[in-house]
């Protein structure tokens, strides 16, 4: 395990509440994680934090260690949702417990499915931050093959073994109940959010900004490449796309910005004007979430989770409908009054997605689910 802060000897009989929390460095979660770990530990946590998956680079491991009563733990073992991982996930499930013998956290908080199922003697929660069939369903309007069928097996058996679950949106609480059979009753909404800084005071400039994974297909930037030799503006996008060196032009008007720092990332969407999310597939996305706060207009694609949190603050644009993508953009790349005026609105829709209140519903759920775990000690003990 990494660097941290344990109890000392002679100190009072209350401790800081611990909190075991499962992460990964290759998406979305590592931001969210870290949001969330810097509000837990302002309420007096202890969190020692796991990582599946790659291992966080040198900067997010600066990151996390950051803070303070938080120890980081890396393991090199794969993702639930890769291929064949499930060698991986035994072993990783026999390092989470052994973790936990030495950390002995208060309550399990994964950001994945399967290890829900494990002998944990302890409060699990799970957060849903996306899945493997809802993806399937919305990028291939079918179900996965059978060679996902073991996948299912343990996301069911993890769900039914956690205390309490958590989404993002009512989209993907509706998409867990559906796939999955989990009672509807087990699941809370906490929206995502955000603890960077707000929208800065730079002039912005004429450029669209795009964000996400190249070779996701639910991020649907494949679109790009056929809007951009028609749009008035050039398309920066922020991502791993592996093609050219990231500051030379390619395909028509769009810049590869290739992978961006979070900070990077907030930088550009300070100065750019208009923020295109032509995805298939969004649980929530934090990236439109800081595009908001930075006074972008919003651009969307017109699908039910985006719609379900962004409605009435963004321009919604089938996924698909290239030629309303281009004339919509367009249009927009040449009235600022337009574009101002749906900068403010995302910029004052997006107060709802709270720091403040998010961390605070975690907080509760922790002791609810403590208080939960001691009313059915004592019912077993009487």
């Amino acid at each position: 395990m990494g660097a941290g802060t344990n109890d000392s000897p002679g100190e009072p009989a209350h401790r800081s509440l611990r909190v075991l929390m499962t992460a990964d460095a290759a998406g979305g979660v590592w931001q969210y994680c870290l949001d969330l770990v810097a509000g837990l530990v302002q309420k007096d946590a202890e969190i020692l934090v796991a990582t599946l998956g790659p291992r966080p680079s040198p900067e997010q491991k600066k990151q996390i260690l950051a803070f303070s009563r938080v120890t980081l733990a890396e393991g090199d073992y794969a993702l639930e949702w890769m291929p064949d991982p499930w060698r991986d996930v035994e072993a990783s499930g026999k390092w989470l417990l052994q973790l936990q013998s030495e950390f002995q956290a208060d309550v399990i908080h994964l950001n994945g499915y399967a290890h829900a199922s494990l002998p944990w003697r302890k409060p699990v929660l799970v957060t849903a931050h996306s899945c493997v069939y809802s993806w399937w369903r919305a990028v291939h309007a079918c179900a996965p093959g059978e060679e996902w069928a073991e996948y299912k097996r343990r996301v069911i058996a993890g769900l039914e073994a956690s205390d309490l679950a958590t989404a993002p949106s009512h989209y993907m609480a509706d998409g867990i109940q559906s796939e999955y059979g989990i009672h509807r009753e087990k699941i809370r909404i906490i929206h995502n959010f955000s603890r960077a800084s707000r929208s800065s005071t730079k002039e912005k400039q004429p450029f669209l900004l795009a964000a996400g994974r190249m070779w996701d297909p639910a991020k649907n930037l494949a679109l790009l490449a056929k809007l951009a030799p028609k749009l008035d503006w050039e398309i920066r996008v922020a991502g791993n796309d592996p093609s050219p060196p990231p500051s030379e032009p390619h395909r028509g008007s769009i810049r590869s910005l290739g992978i961006l720092s979070h900070r990077e990332l907030l930088r550009q969407m300070s100065r750019c004007s208009i923020f295109l999310h032509p995805a298939l597939y969004e649980p929530f996305g934090l990236a439109v979430l800081e595009a908001a706060r930075a006074r972008c207009c919003l651009v969307l694609s017109d699908i039910p989770s985006l719609r379900e949190l962004w409605d009435d603050a963004a321009i919604f644009i089938h996924p698909h409908d290239s030629d309303r993508w281009i004339f919509e953009l367009n249009r927009l790349s040449n009235d600022s009054t337009a574009r101002q005026a749906l900068g403010n609105r995302a910029y004052r829709h997006a107060r709802k997605y709270r720091a403040g209140a998010a961390i605070g519903k975690y907080w509760n759920l922790y002791q609810a689910l403590l208080r939960s775990k001691d009313s059915a000690k004592k019912g077993v003990a009487a």
